[in-house]
């Protein structure tokens, strides 16, 4: 892996920091000024549904406009837009419907660049070094979500939310800087436009549809975050507070295991690479088999200790797993059609969550917390064998 992957997991990083900084700062801010968590959360479910959008218009611009534009001058807006938002904070502040606005903006801004983004990854590295390439930048976003949201509301305690801001727009620029090098290897689309620009949209949805892999992938991918819900907030909570027996505390000792197991996941697999590479389905099926017994398993205990413990282990099962199937994706997907197919997934994931999180609330105010980890551990091994069993199918018909 040379310097240009180094560049492009460093400016990631730092993007995806600078957006975890943006957002909890604005929820944060929100949550002192109203004093309603209501209020509060409709921020990041804002958050969500302009991405969805983001993901929907996506394929169209880069038709329009090529990949490599959108890469130069969307965060250099974006940039643009969060400077200017940065400077007059105390005025957005008072004015919560200048506020809104401005928020929705960036964050459209922010659903626009993570596409185009995650289909670069196959452009930097040899097709035999994706699993190590996937797994080591895993290493690096899973440790910069543990940073940003573990000490976040901590730092806007301490040096107040203006200043916070301006580091978020410091971590921007910096990770533009660093992609700069990346663009030579975006190659310039052929610039004549073609008669219908509704191509746009369609492409990365015709992909997903036509091509079976691709399509049990999504498949896998939109049942594992519907399940993913499982651990949103409130859930994740109650689960601590009714089941465990805990204080609130336990919460964030909970997603704290959390990610150091995926941290740990991504080590295991950068250092597997060669033999994960070589059985990339037989390691996504492993990966999801043993995450979702673990999670079956977590939710009949009462022990504390043994749910950190479990949390930890889910990390390494859920890294190798994801690990695999983007691996699967990247080799199976044109580079040039990667991104329309990540927005599309995008639109899927975001809209499966954005359900699943309001079904999920329901389900455990009904049958309480433990429950919903139950169901979401069966419904994971359910739609996994189905999976795995799909791909099975199509190898044997392809050896005959």
């Amino acid at each position: 892996m040379g310097n240009k992957f180094w560049f492009y997991t460093g400016s990631k990083s730092l993007l995806m920091l600078s957006d975890i900084l943006f957002l909890m700062t604005v929820t944060l801010v929100i949550y002192q000024d109203t004093q309603s968590v209501a209020y509060a959360a409709v921020f990041p479910l804002i958050r969500t549904l302009c991405q969805l959008l983001a993901g929907l218009l996506s394929p169209a611009l880069t038709e329009l406009f090529q990949a490599k534009r959108l890469l130069k001058w969307v965060p250099l807006l974006r940039i643009g837009m969060l400077v200017v938002f940065t400077t007059q904070f105390n005025f957005f502040q008072q004015h919560l419907i200048w506020l809104f606005s401005a928020f929705v903006l960036i964050s459209i801004t922010g659903g626009f660049i993570s596409p185009l983004l995650q289909a670069i990854m196959p452009m930097l590295v040899p097709a035999n070094q994706l699993v190590k390439a996937n797994s080591t930048a895993s290493v690096f976003y899973q440790s910069v979500q543990i940073a940003g949201y573990s000490f976040t509301g901590m730092l806007v305690l301490l040096i107040g939310p203006f200043y916070l801001m301006w580091a978020s727009c410091f971590m921007i620029v910096l990770s533009y800087l660093l992609i700069l090098p990346v663009f030579s290897l975006l190659k310039q689309e052929d610039t004549v436009q073609k008669e219908n620009k509704m191509n746009g949209f369609k492409d990365g949805w015709k992909i997903i549809w036509t091509n079976k892999t691709v399509r049990t992938l999504t498949f896998m991918d939109v049942c594992e975050n519907i399940a993913g819900a499982l651990w949103v907030g409130p859930v994740t909570l109650a689960f601590v507070t009714l089941v465990l027996k805990e204080g609130a505390e336990w919460w964030g000792y909970i997603n704290a295991a959390y990610y150091i197991g995926a941290i740990i996941g991504g080590l295991m697999a950068a250092w597997l690479s060669q033999f994960i590479q070589k059985q990339l389905l037989l390691f996504m099926a492993a990966g999801s088999f043993i995450y979702a017994v673990l999670t079956i398993l977590f939710s009949l205990n009462s022990l504390p200790w043994l749910a950190l413990l479990l949390c930890i282990l889910m990390g390494p099962a859920y890294q190798i797993r994801d690990v695999s199937q983007q691996t699967i994706l990247q080799t199976e997907t044109p580079v040039h059609e990667l991104s329309k197919v990540y927005s599309a997934q995008y639109v899927l994931s975001s809209m499966s969550v954005s359900l699943s999180i309001f079904f999920v609330g329901l389900i455990a105010d009904t049958f309480g917390a433990r429950f919903v980890y139950l169901l979401g551990g069966l419904f994971v091994l359910i739609c996994s064998s189905i999976a795995i069993t799909t791909f099975m199918m199509q190898k044997k018909r392809a050896a005959v």
